[in-house]
């Protein structure tokens, strides 16, 4: 079994995951691929990543990072 160990962006280029961050007071979301993000934050952990993001809707710093699995084949 595979354990995947997502610390950075250039980690979720290395897995084909993205992210999702959704603002708890307004519900406003952002969905963004692996790469998008490593181009933004280069080698930043994700760790420190979601304590500074705020809202682009509201303003408010109280957000909801998750990540995102890429789509099943059919």
């Amino acid at each position: 079994m595979s354990t995947k160990h997502v610390r950075t962006a250039f980690d979720l280029v290395r897995f084909k995951l993205g992210i999702s961050v959704k603002c708890r007071a307004c519900g406003h979301l952002l969905t963004m691929a692996g790469h998008e993000l490593a181009h933004e934050i280069g080698q930043l952990p994700l760790r420190e990543l979601e304590p500074r993001l705020k809202c682009s809707a509201c303003g408010i710093k109280d957000v909801e990072m998750k990540l995102l699995h890429p789509p099943s084949p059919r």
